[in-house]
């Protein structure tokens, strides 16, 4: 459904049109009000619209050059003048401008509707073609590096597909040979000394260099993946190519003494031709998807420990062991990280993670109080940066469970770290609802307390500009709680009002009118007759 706002300097005649038009047959959701092209901008800014329909002749900022201004910031918006100007020279700059249609004034509801209706049909069509399969295959072909370097950033950085296919299906999409249980190797490279001293345009295209110079390489048996990682170094991905006798390259194992002599002549070769040093680490051979995080860490690791700030140095994991050193969690610091699933209050995502993250210490890290530790200080500063970003201390949300913390962890297996967790999280996800709640229905009571005291002049963007909201997002937790839209509740006050008037005062009908808000009179009885089935004379005489 589409979103849509009205522009005139005539409130009546805006008010009319926004209520008294079955907008939702056009495929209308909301409608907005504005009554002076600058209010229009200042709507534009907070909400989505899509369609405008705009009166030409207005003070300050006319139609045509509100036109003008969405046509430079919101190109997608479909635009209809209205004008009781029947003027060859207002139609060729409404064209000019590209507006959707051009209406003389009065126009009848069912021109004004048709024209609202091709506006739609034209978003409906533009955004079609924007989407439609052959462009988006289009755009991905051309973005094919970026998103293949995305998608390799987010295996080093521990990322898990929950479907077995998800992963083979964007390997696919993307070009790229591997699939799961293929061997693989990474190649962690530096660029050093002499890349040093370049600036920032060069260094890039020096990057590029030694990239082509490792596909040049390597092009004869092997496939490069690669990307430049946060830390500056140049990471790649190897596979071997599939033999001519088959296009799976799962059972293709590495010939790790091969990739190895390559390593060094890509070193030598980026010296000779590009006079600068590298060093490299390059890891064993392991498991394509599952043991990419780790490879990658224990390639970081190896350079800290064994290269450092030294240069032009080569250096491979092939012979090491890994028999009895320690390692570090993966699952708890997979993103998405349990803070962030904290701050956007994803509890379900936030139980599957922390599930993920006690199997993990079962199946690897039973026996290891370190790591027990280690999940317990995590799971303690994700809660406690979450509980003070939404301003509550944690001793109200934790109670006798603060205590412990208070005292430091005294937990000796997972079990007991489980169930502290479960109730920590238990208590503030319902301290969060019960907030939520308030916060909404505090929200409701402002825009009450501000209608009651503002009736004549309140509208949807008064009252959100009262209660600092977006006027969208209002409209939707007004509606939630009621059960009313804020048109509604403010079209049925006046009408209570002015029934009320009618019955206990003097006043005359136009008085009445002008008292809640409307400017003609003539309006005021039409929607009261609306409303109740009698005039409001023919009301006050009963």
């Amino acid at each position: 459904m589409y979103q849509l706002l009205i522009v005139d300097d005539q409130p009546d005649l805006v008010e009319d049109l926004a209520h008294n038009l079955p907008w939702s047959t056009v495929g209308i959701d909301n409608v907005h009000q504005a009554y002076s092209g600058q209010d229009a901008i200042a709507i534009m800014n907070e909400t989505p619209i899509d369609i405008v329909i705009t009166d030409i002749h207005m003070p300050g900022l006319s139609g045509l050059e509100l036109i003008e201004q969405i046509r430079g910031t919101w190109t997608n918006v479909r635009c209809i003048l209205l004008t009781g100007y029947n003027d060859f020279e207002y139609a060729k700059r409404a064209l000019q401008q590209q507006a959707t249609d051009y209406l003389l004034k009065p126009a009848e509801d069912e021109e004004l509707l048709e024209a609202v209706k091709k506006a739609v049909t034209e978003l409906e069509q533009h955004w079609s073609a924007v989407t439609s399969q052959h462009k988006s295959l289009t755009s991905m072909k051309e973005n094919l590096p970026v998103l293949r370097k995305h998608l390799l950033a987010s295996l080093l950085h521990g990322k898990t597909f929950a479907a077995s296919d998800e992963l083979q299906q964007k390997l696919d999409m993307f070009q790229l040979p591997h699939s799961a249980g293929s061997p693989f190797c990474i190649m962690l490279l530096r660029m050093e000394d002499y890349f040093d001293e370049q600036t920032e345009r060069d260094n890039s295209l020096l990057e590029f260099a030694v990239c082509n110079i490792a596909e040049e390489i390597f092009a004869d048996e092997y496939t490069l993946w690669h990307l430049k990682d946060d830390h500056g170094y140049l990471v790649f991905l190897i596979v071997r190519k599939a033999s001519s006798k088959t296009t799976d390259t799962a059972g293709e194992q590495l010939n790790l003494q091969q990739v190895e002599s390559k390593v060094a002549q890509l070193q030598h070769y980026v010296s000779l031709y590009l006079k600068g040093t590298i060093s490299l680490v390059l890891s064993k051979q392991a498991v394509f998807p599952d043991e990419v995080r780790d490879t990658y860490e224990r390639c970081l690791y190896s350079f800290r420990q064994r290269i450092g700030s030294d240069r032009g140095f080569m250096f491979s994991l092939a012979d090491e062991s890994d028999q009895g050193e320690a390692n570090s969690l993966t699952q708890i610091y997979n993103p998405p990280l349990l803070h962030h699933l904290l701050e956007a209050g994803q509890w379900e995502a936030i139980t599957d993670k922390l599930n993920s993250a006690f199997e993990e210490l079962e199946h690897k890290w039973g026996d290891s109080h370190e790591h027990i530790l280690e999940t317990y200080f995590n799971i303690a500063s994700s809660l406690s940066f979450s509980i003070h970003k939404n301003k509550l201390w944690m001793a109200d949300i934790m109670k006798d469970n603060f205590n412990q913390l208070l005292g430091g962890p005294h937990f000796h297996t997972i079990k007991q770290l489980r169930a502290w967790t479960e109730d920590v999280l238990g208590a503030y996800r319902s301290q969060m609802s019960s907030k939520n709640r308030d916060s909404r229905s505090g929200i409701v009571q402002k825009v009450q307390e501000y209608v009651s005291n503002h009736l004549e002049d309140a509208s949807l963007q008064t009252i959100a500009a009262n209660v600092y909201l977006n006027p969208s997002y209002l409209s939707k937790v007004y509606k939630l709680e009621t059960g009313e839209g804020i048109s509604d509740y403010l079209s049925r006050l006046k009408m209570e009002k002015a029934a009320h008037l009618l019955r206990s005062s003097n006043e005359k009908i136009y008085e009445i009118a002008a008292k809640i808000g409307y400017l003609k009179t003539s309006y005021f009885i039409k929607v009261f007759k609306d409303r109740y089935g009698i005039t409001p004379q023919e009301f006050r005489d009963r």
